[in-house]
């Protein structure tokens, strides 16, 4: 394992993640043996928008019931598990940190989808399956920890059946620089590999697919952090949240991801890649 992958999974590591947001989930009155997908959303939607944002993108997919589709870099697959019970499909959800697929694994089984949701540590680099073998694949927000990203894109290309759909939100780099940091996915530069949307799309297209939709949402991620100010103290953070994932100075990386947003120093790309049909 290369040196920035082993920093990438350190940030993606937190101790105890499992037990942490069950303690989180009582705290708030929540009984355990009646939990829904929307009780978890404060903790396992960790992407910009939140599940508003997953629900645009089923929509878009174009997935049905009887696909079998791949996740990759899933987290503790709050957008997997929307994802199956959305379309009725079964999905399969891959991450490099150990403990976000232990407790993916142990969500998805306190909400009975054990059965349509499967979970795995992989590396998105070197995907565990044959050739061929998903009808569509989805990766949300995860390029941005992806330095080789033809390789990634590759992946996904061997993976995803001809005609299949990728569909990828993705934080992309802008017109100005540096970016602020730290952020949700970086606590500093050295595990962020930005690229500006142009250069991500010929990434794309150069692994093999075809561009079907090409989306900048940049101007709705803004809105969504548009209502973000510095931290003057140490937060006082809720006792369910995406602080569990990435630390408690969330509330910091949230304000730099507006500034970075508000000065286009990052982009926000929504888009649809198809591997064509052999000739």
């Amino acid at each position: 394992m290369i040196k920035e992958t082993k920093d990438i999974h350190s940030y993606y590591s937190p101790n105890d993640l499992y037990n942490r947001i069950i303690d989180g989930l009582n705290e708030i009155g929540k009984e355990l043996s009646t939990i829904t997908l929307e009780d978890l959303h404060p903790v396992d939607e960790f992407h910009i928008r939140g599940t508003v944002a997953t629900k645009e993108l089923i929509e878009l997919s174009g997935f049905t019931s009887d696909m079998l589709i791949l996740d990759v870099g899933c987290g503790v697959g709050g957008s997997t598990r929307r994802l199956s019970h959305e379309i009725g499909c079964c999905v399969t959800g891959v991450d490099l940190s150990h403990e976000y697929i232990d407790a993916a694994q142990r969500l998805t089984r306190l909400l009975d989808m054990q059965e349509r949701v499967k979970f795995q540590t992989a590396s998105a680099l070197d995907l565990p399956f044959e050739d061929n073998s998903f009808d569509g694949v989805w990766s949300i927000q995860m390029n941005m920890n992806v330095e080789d990203k033809f390789s990634w894109l590759k992946e996904l290309h061997r993976v995803v059946k001809p005609n299949g759909r990728v569909i990828l939100y993705e934080v992309c780099a802008n017109k100005n620089t540096p970016v602020y940091f730290p952020v949700p996915w970086a606590q500093e530069s050295s595990i962020s590999f930005l690229v500006e949307p142009d250069l991500f799309r010929e990434v794309i297209t150069s692994a093999g697919f075809t561009v079907d939709v090409w989306q900048d949402k940049t101007d709705l991620a803004q809105k969504a952090f548009a209502n973000m100010t510095k931290p003057v103290t140490d937060p006082e953070l809720p006792e369910l949240g995406v602080h569990l994932l990435v630390g408690n100075d969330i509330l910091t990386k949230a304000y730099n991801l507006h500034r970075n947003l508000d000065e286009e120093r990052v982009s926000l790309i929504e888009t649809v890649a198809v591997k064509p049909l052999a000739p």
